[in-house]
């Protein structure tokens, strides 16, 4: 009775690039939300972009708390930190930091 059915652990490696480079090596079997997936694709996200995020929310957070349930998602990421850093893949997409010049970073995690 589960919505996904999921062959990887929280701790593998990446499923999905967000590059065009390294595409041929996207898991192309993976399981992703599909709603969500759609959603973000009748916003403007490109597909590859929104195959990586929608395949981040196959999982619950592990931790959420309370005095952090209702943020202002234009003032913080924390929601979907919270959700990027449940999924500890090999390599992981950053977003900039809030009021920062720091751009968007590829996080890797050697095993």
């Amino acid at each position: 009775n589960d919505l996904f059915v999921i062959k990887r652990s929280r701790c593998d490696t990446i499923a999905y690039y967000t590059s065009l480079v390294k595409s041929e090596y996207n898991d192309s079997n993976s399981v992703y939300d599909r709603n969500i997936y759609q959603k973000l694709i009748d916003n403007g996200i490109d597909e590859i972009l929104a195959r990586y995020v929608s395949y981040l929310f196959i999982r619950d957070p592990l931790i959420v708390y309370e005095d952090s349930l209702y943020q202002d998602d234009e003032l913080s990421s924390n929601h979907f930190e919270n959700i990027q850093s449940t999924n500890w893949q090999s390599v992981r997409f950053k977003p900039p930091p809030l009021n920062s010049n720091i751009g968007w970073r590829i996080e890797s995690i050697l095993r």
